[in-house]
C-alpha cells in the first residue's frame, strides 16, 4: 500500500515520464493502449454491472414481466456503456492531458483532471440511474476523507461509532422518507426499505401486537408485518453475501459452497434486524396512541440502526446520511432555491470520481475498497498494471 504526497510526484523524475512508461506499460502507442482498454472495459463493465442489477431485482420483492425485464436490460447496458467510457477514456485523456502540460506529469494533472472530465460520461445513465449513483459517490468521498483523518491520527473508527451514526442517521433518513411520500416527485433512492405512507386512519389504543391497530400503515396483522419484512431482507442480505463468496469461485461449485460460513449470515441477519426492529417500533407506537405519524419513524429508525452492530461497515454507517443529503438537496431543486438549469447531479459526480480515481492512484492506504475493486473489474486488471507501473517509478525515485 503507497501514499505519494504532491511535493514528491511533482519532484521527481516521474513528470518527465513517457506515456507508455506511466500510463500504458504493455504498448508503446497510445492509440493501441485505447483500444486494448475499451477491450478490456467492455467486458469488465459487463462483469461489473450484473450482479448489482441482480441485486435490484431481488430487492424488489416480486416477479418482473417482460417488459421490465426488458427495462432493466437496457439499463444494464447503458451503464455497461457508462463503465466502459469511463475505464477507456482514462489512458486516452492522460495521453491528451499530458500533451497539453509540455509533454509532462504533475499530481493533479496526471488522474485528478482527466478522471474529473471522464465522469461527463454519467450522461449515458438515465437522470434517476445518475441520481444513485451519485449518492453512492459522495458516500465513498466521505469514506475516503474519514479514513484520510483517521491516517492522520485525528480519529479513530470503531464498530461502536460507526454503529451510533448509522442510528443517527437512519432515524433522520426514515423520517424524510416518510415526509417524502406524501411528495409528487419522489427522490430516487436506492436503500433497503422505503417506508409505508403516514395512514390517516385513526383508531382507540391497542395493547399488545397481536392484530392490526386500524392506525397501522399496512394490511393484516402486525406480527405478520414484522416478520414478513425480517424474513424477506433477512434472504437479501444472505443472497448478496452468497454472490459475493461464490461468483468469483463459481468454475469450482464445490469449494465455493465449501467455503460458505455461518458468519456470512451477519449481512442478512442486519438487513433482517434492520426492517424487523423499525417495523415493530412503528406499529408499537401506532397501537399504544391510535394514530399514525412521521416522527415515529425517529424513535423507529434510531432503534432499528443498532442492527448493524451485527455487520458493522463504514460505507452502510455513512448511507443513510448521504441519502438524507439526497433528499434535502432534491427539495431545494423542487422549490427553486437550486436553479433547474444546473446540472448538479452531473458535476458532482465528475468531482467526486475525480477524487474517488486519484485516491485509487495516489494514496491507495486510504482509498475506499469499493473503489479499488471497481477499477480493477471494470478495466479487467488494466488499472492495476497502470498502478504497479506508477507505484515501481515512485519507489525507483524514493529509494
Amino acid at each position: 500500500m503507497v501514499e505519494f504526497s504532491r511535493h514528491v510526484v511533482n519532484n521527481c523524475g516521474l513528470i518527465h515520464s513517457s506515456c507508455s512508461e506511466l500510463l500504458h506499460p504493455w504498448t508503446n502507442n497510445c492509440v493501441d493502449a485505447f483500444l486494448s482498454m475499451a477491450q478490456n472495459c467492455t467486458i469488465g463493465s459487463l462483469k461489473f454491472y450484473a450482479p448489482i442489477y441482480l441485486l435490484q431485482i431481488l430487492m424488489r420483492g416480486k416477479k418482473l414481466g417482460k417488459k421490465e425485464m426488458m427495462e432493466q436490460f437496457k439499463l444494464y447496458l447503458k451503464s455497461g456503456i457508462f463503465g466502459l467510457t469511463v475505464g477507456s477514456s482514462f489512458v486516452t485523456l492522460n495521453c491528451i492531458f499530458r500533451a497539453l502540460f509540455f509533454n509532462q506529469f504533475s499530481y493533479y494533472t496526471t488522474v485528478l483532471l482527466p478522471c474529473t472530465v471522464s465522469g461527463l460520461a454519467v450522461y449515458f445513465e438515465p437522470p434517476h440511474r445518475r441520481v444513485m449513483v451519485v449518492n453512492l459517490f459522495v458516500n465513498l468521498v466521505f469514506e475516503y476523507w474519514l479514513r484520510t483523518l483517521e491516517m492522520k491520527g485525528w480519529l479513530r473508527r470503531t464498530a461502536g461509532k460507526e454503529t451510533l451514526i448509522f442510528m443517527l442517521s437512519s432515524a433522520v433518513l426514515f423520517y424524510l422518507m416518510r415526509l417524502e411520500r406524501e411528495n409528487n416527485k419522489r427522490t430516487p433512492l436506492f436503500w433497503f426499505f422505503t417506508p409505508p405512507r403516514v395512514s390517516q386512519e385513526q383508531g382507540e389504543p391497542v395493547k399488545g401486537i397481536m392484530g392490526r391497530s386500524p392506525a397501522c400503515p399496512h394490511k393484516g396483522p402486525c406480527i405478520n408485518y414484522v416478520l414478513k419484512g425480517t424474513a424477506q431482507l433477512f434472504g437479501v442480505g444472505c443472497a448478496m453475501t452468497m454472490l459475493r463468496t461464490i461468483i468469483p469461485k463459481i468454475l469450482t461449485p464445490a469449494k465455493a459452497f465449501k467455503s460458505l460460513r455461518l458468519s456470512h449470515l451477519k449481512l442478512g441477519v442486519f438487513f433482517g434486524g434492520y426492517i424487523g426492529i423499525y417495523r415493530l417500533v412503528v406499529c408499537l407506537l401506532c397501537r399504544a396512541r391510535g394514530r399514525d405519524s412521521a416522527l415515529h419513524a425517529l424513535p423507529a429508525g434510531l432503534l432499528a440502526g443498532a442492527a448493524l452492530r451485527a455487520a458493522p461497515s463504514t460505507p452502510i454507517a455513512l448511507a443513510p446520511f448521504t441519502s438524507s443529503l439526497q433528499i434535502l438537496g432534491s427539495w431545494c431543486y423542487q422549490r427553486g432555491m437550486i436553479p433547474e438549469q444546473l446540472p448538479l447531479v452531473e458535476l458532482l459526480y465528475c468531482v467526486c470520481q475525480g477524487l474517488l480515481f486519484h485516491a485509487r492512484v495516489m494514496h491507495e492506504d486510504v482509498c475506499p475498497r469499493y473503489i479499488i475493486n471497481l477499477m480493477h473489474t471494470v478495466t479487467s486488471t488494466k488499472a492495476d498494471q497502470i498502478q504497479a507501473a506508477f507505484v515501481k517509478k515512485m519507489l525507483k525515485y524514493l529509494n
